[in-house]
C-alpha cells in the first residue's frame, strides 16, 4: 500500500504535466492492456550479448514486460535443414550445427502466453464421450495449414509432438477410430473475455456449424454435470467444455 501512496491526488496537478508525463501515463496503459513480448533477434552477432541483456535489465518499460534472445537465422536453418531431411533427404544440409533445436521462438511465444493467457474451449458433439464435432475432422485432415511430414520432422526434433491425427507410417492425415484420441481431442485457442458467442461465431467462420445460435450447454471438468450457459457468458476453466446446438443441421448430421 506505501506503494501507492497519495495515487488519489496523482492527477491534482495536470497543468503541471509536461509531454515526457503523458508519454509515460499513455505508456503505462498500453503496457497493462496491451503488453508486449520483445523477440531480440540477432543474437548470433559477438555485440548483441550485452545489447540484449540491457535491454532485459530495464523491462518492464513502454508496455514491453518480457525480452527474449533469438537468432532467426540458427532457427530457420534448424527448421531447414529438418524439412530438408525429411522431403529431401539425398540434398547437403546448410549447417552441420543444427542437432540441437534452438528455443528462442518457442520460449518468445510462452513469454508472450503468460502475459495474457488465452481461454482454451473444448468444442464436443455429446456430453457423454466427449467426441469431437464431426466437421472438425475434416479441418483437422485437409486443413492446408496443417503441418506437412517436414515440419512434424521439425516439430519431434524440438521435442514436441506430432498432430493428433498424424499417421506416423503413412505420412499422411487419417481419421482415428481411437477412442481415447477422440475425448476432447479439438479445442479453440481464444481471446482472454471471450464469450459463448464468440466461440460460436469462430466455430461457424470455420464452416464446422451451420445456422443460428440455439442453446449451450458447459462444463468445466469431465464428470461434472453439464448446465445451460448463455450468449454472453464468459468463457474460462468453469464452461470450457461446450456443446452447442443450431436451428440447422450440416448434411453428415442429417444421414446420421
Amino acid at each position: 500500500l506505501d506503494k501507492h501512496e497519495g495515487r488519489d491526488h496523482a492527477l491534482d496537478h495536470l497543468d503541471a504535466w509536461d509531454e515526457g508525463d503523458l508519454y509515460r501515463l499513455i505508456s503505462a496503459f498500453l503496457g497493462a492492456r496491451f503488453p508486449i513480448a520483445l523477440a531480440l533477434n540477432k543474437n548470433d552477432l559477438p555485440s548483441s550479448k550485452k545489447n540484449c541483456q540491457d535491454i532485459i535489465d530495464r523491462l518492464p518499460l513502454h508496455g514491453a514486460h518480457t525480452g527474449t534472445p533469438m537468432s532467426a537465422h540458427r532457427e530457420m536453418n534448424f527448421v531447414k535443414n529438418h524439412i530438408y531431411s525429411v522431403l529431401a533427404p539425398n540434398a547437403t544440409c546448410l549447417q552441420s550445427d543444427n542437432a540441437t533445436a534452438p528455443r528462442g521462438v518457442w520460449d518468445c511465444l510462452q513469454s508472450a502466453i503468460g502475459l495474457r493467457q488465452p481461454v482454451l474451449v473444448f468444442p464436443v458433439s455429446d456430453m457423454e464421450n466427449f467426441e469431437p464435432l464431426p466437421a472438425m475432422t475434416e479441418l483437422a485432415i485437409n486443413d492446408p495449414s496443417l503441418p506437412n511430414a517436414g515440419m512434424i520432422g521439425c516439430l519431434l526434433a524440438s521435442g514436441g509432438s506430432s498432430p493428433t491425427l498424424w499417421n506416423e507410417t503413412t505420412s499422411t492425415y487419417q481419421h482415428c477410430r481411437n477412442e481415447k484420441k477422440q475425448v476432447l481431442r479439438d479445442s479453440l485457442l481464444l481471446k482472454p473475455g471471450s464469450t459463448v458467442e464468440d466461440a460460436f461465431s469462430t466455430l461457424k467462420g470455420l464452416g464446422v456449424l451451420c445456422g443460428e445460435f440455439v442453446r449451450a450447454e458447459a462444463i468445466g471438468k469431465m464428470g461434472e454435470k453439464p448446465k445451460l450457459v448463455k450468449k454472453d457468458d464468459k468463457l474460462g476453466k468453469h464452461n470450457r467444455i461446450l456443446k452447442i446446438m443450431t436451428t440447422k443441421r450440416r448434411e453428415w448430421q442429417k444421414k446420421g
